[in-house]
């Protein structure tokens, strides 16, 4: 009987296979703009029925990375909150997490001349007032609840489903919402606290960048995804841009990706453009996608086996005859 139990144990001791799953990511929708406000209704309901569409494809959720308005609309209560309208339609969890557009931008002329810190306020009273989704709730591990010390920063959480760690970290365009430095282009000079703002939150990030990871090794999971607003790579793309917001998250996400060994999957928005690429050589294992946006109006399922090497497989939904009409 003893030799017979020996093996059933041993069976038993082994973690579980993951199953595949699918989830979904899109950001940086409705874009409205202030010259033909007869348009926005349209563009409201293109996003409302890639909602419906993204129901349809199944998630097991979805998050979205920023960017709920144009960065060229007022910053008004009314539209810094009317992603509500739309995020209502979700029929399973939808996490979110914050964008330049929404409140780093808002200090500028075509934003209203309104207090970044003020709006950043109101986003984390009405969309991070609890430790869940919105959409179906879906309970969330929370920075602010894990570490007494990043209380604020209600927006960073962590999930994880079928041996998949999940995160968000509130990191934006917009340099970040950091003074530019000499040479960088655009220059920007946000009003003044915005340093000392980016540097707490820089701050926060990477320390739950680093317990994300943590929590990823201790559960020995198969890969982590992480969601973000910004495209931190766009110089190296393109030879010019804004590097001093995100050089030291880039060089923490390198490090922890390259320690961590398994499949790391970077999601971010931004530049209204797909893209799909590995852009860190030192980090060999982490893959990046940047979702659509603005006038091209699709999301992007990701097919998961937790089970495979390369775990992940992307596929485009929504309405592709914009996509073809803005490219003519």
């Amino acid at each position: 009987m003893r030799r017979l139990l020996l093996p059933i144990l041993a069976l038993l001791a082994l973690p579980a296979a993951a199953e595949p799953f699918r989830f979904a990511a899109f950001g940086d929708m409705p874009y409205c703009s202030p010259a033909r406000p007869q348009d926005c209704p349209a563009e409201e309901g293109r996003v409302a029925a890639l909602m419906r569409e993204i129901n349809g494809a199944r998630p097991a959720f979805t998050v979205f990375v920023g960017d709920t308005k144009g960065g060229a609309e007022i910053c008004t209560d009314d539209r810094v909150l009317r992603a509500f309208s739309w995020m209502a339609l979700a029929n399973r969890p939808l996490v979110y997490t914050p964008g330049d557009n929404e409140w780093t931008d808002c200090w500028q002329d075509r934003g209203g001349r309104f207090d970044p810190l003020e709006r950043l306020a109101l986003l984390r009273a009405r969309f991070f007032a609890t430790a869940a989704s919105l959409g179906r709730p879906m309970a969330l591990t929370r920075q602010a609840d894990a570490d007494p010390q990043y209380r604020p920063f209600v927006e960073n959480a962590r999930w994880t489903h079928q041996g998949v760690v999940f995160a968000t970290l509130h990191v934006v365009g917009s340099n970040n919402n950091r003074p530019t430095e000499a040479g960088e282009t655009p220059a920007s000079r946000p009003p003044a606290g915005a340093m000392e703002g980016y540097q707490a939150r820089d701050a926060a990030n990477r320390a739950w960048l680093a317990a994300v990871f943590a929590e990823a090794r201790r559960v020995e999971a198969r890969a982590v995804v992480l969601a973000m607003q910004a495209e931190m790579y766009f110089a190296d793309r393109c030879g010019r841009g804004q590097v001093s917001g995100f050089r030291d998250m880039r060089a923490a996400l390198a490090r922890e990706a390259a320690g961590f060994g398994r499949p790391v999957l970077l999601i971010h928005g931004d530049i209204h453009t797909w893209l799909q690429d590995r852009p860190v050589p030192e980090a060999p294992n982490l893959t990046r996608i940047m979702v659509p946006g603005a006038a091209d109006t699709r999301a992007v399922v990701v097919e998961v086996n937790p089970e495979a090497a390369d775990p992940w497989a992307f596929r485009l939904i929504g309405p592709e005859d914009r996509v073809r009409s803005n490219a003519s």
